[in-house]
């Protein structure tokens, strides 16, 4: 028999991270005012990790601390509990999300972004960790009703979506997770709770448990990108170069990898805490967020000509996703053929990359001191 169940009365929509925007929307949806920011903080804050294995595309350069508990800590600190169920059966993790469905409530869970149409990223850009909201299934029409970081809600075919839930791409698939929520009837954010999660975000950057992670990690990435094009073939070069500039500012991190958002973070939770300080602190985010986006540019430099080109689609690919008008999804598949068709003249400039990347590498030194500088700052404070 086939299901039918649209929340007809959702509307929240947009979001700077995927995790968080959420997570935030189910909270809005119960009538809990809280921001995207607040959440972020909860759940840990920034962080560092530099990650590769043979299996990936291209290294991870992610920017979000935390953990892997991020959601369910920033919930638990809010007040609620997230419980986490996964299964390897596409039929159960289906019936789990239509069962959710039939009582009404929206339902966050994992997918593999490379099997979301909507998303417009290439076909081997898989990462299973990917969070959003589905408010909605019509299995006669084969429709699923999504709401993701864009504007405005999205649709996939509820095929697309089985595939997307149970990916078993590396590193984290996705195996049909489902979260559920138990809500408070109202938030008690305390400093108590806020002091927990910064120093979670204060231990993952100075006593990180590999060196690949927290502050040793920029000396790990530091070392390493010079060594790409040895590591990596021209191809496998451009999707680290490509892959990188995402990490840093488009992959939903709201640009220079969170710290932006974690400023305002702070900013908010400063007369909590009732220390003036904070603004020291904050002025430091945003000398590294200053870095973070300069790393991100030279990762595609304004000297070559095709890797600016680029740089400009994947910014006008991310705005065109935000806003998600009309024909966004055509638009989206139209950058990354634009992209391809460029393909030979991008590996020429790749070519070069050894002459700008001991810049990177000068920066990633210079942000490193800046983020230390930062952290033993919010250390003292707290």
């Amino acid at each position: 028999m086939s299901s039918c169940y649209v929340i007809d009365d959702f509307n929240h929509f947009g979001g700077v991270h995927c995790e968080t925007s959420a997570v935030r929307k189910v909270f809005l949806y119960h009538d809990l005012p809280i921001s995207e920011e607040m959440l972020f903080g909860l759940g840990g804050g920034i962080g560092f990790i530099y990650w590769y294995v043979k299996q990936m595309p291209a290294p991870m350069v992610g920017g979000r601390g935390g953990g892997r508990y991020f959601i369910e800590d920033a919930a638990r600190r809010a007040g609620a509990t997230i419980t986490v169920r996964r299964t390897t059966s596409s039929r159960k993790g289906h019936s789990w999300l239509v069962e959710k469905l039939a009582t009404k409530e929206p339902v966050v869970i994992y997918a593999d972004m490379a099997y979301l149409p909507y998303m417009g990223v290439p076909e081997d850009a898989h990462f299973g960790q990917h969070v959003f909201v589905v408010y909605g299934v019509d299995e006669e029409a084969d429709i699923v009703y999504i709401s993701d970081r864009g504007q405005r809600g999205v649709t996939v075919r509820v095929d697309e979506l089985k595939q997307a839930r149970g990916s078993k791409f590396p590193p984290w698939p996705p195996q049909h997770a489902i979260f559920d929520f138990v809500l408070p009837q109202k938030f008690q954010v305390t400093s108590k709770t806020v002091k927990e999660a910064l120093r979670v975000c204060i231990e993952g950057m100075l006593n990180p448990p590999i060196s690949n992670i927290g502050l040793k990690g920029f000396e790990k990435w530091a070392q390493l990108i010079v060594k790409w094009p040895d590591m990596f073939p021209q191809e496998k070069l451009w999707n680290a170069l490509y892959q990188g500039f995402i990490y840093i500012e488009t992959g939903g991190t709201g640009g220079s990898s969170f710290r932006p958002l974690f400023c305002r973070f702070l900013q908010e939770v400063a007369p909590l805490l009732q220390k003036n300080e904070l603004d020291q602190v904050v002025a430091k985010y945003e000398e590294s967020a200053k870095l973070w986006s300069e790393i991100a540019t030279l990762l595609l430099p304004d000297e070559y000509p095709m890797l600016r080109r680029a740089r400009k689609l994947i910014l006008e690919q991310n705005r065109v996703f935000e806003m998600q008008e009309p024909n966004a999804t055509q638009r989206l598949h139209a950058i990354n053929q634009e992209l391809a068709s460029h393909m030979t003249d991008i590996l020429d400039e790749i070519g070069h990359a050894p002459s700008f990347l001991p810049l990177v590498q000068e920066r990633i030194l210079q942000l490193s001191e800046v983020e230390t500088e930062a952290i033993h700052l919010l250390k003292e404070l707290i």
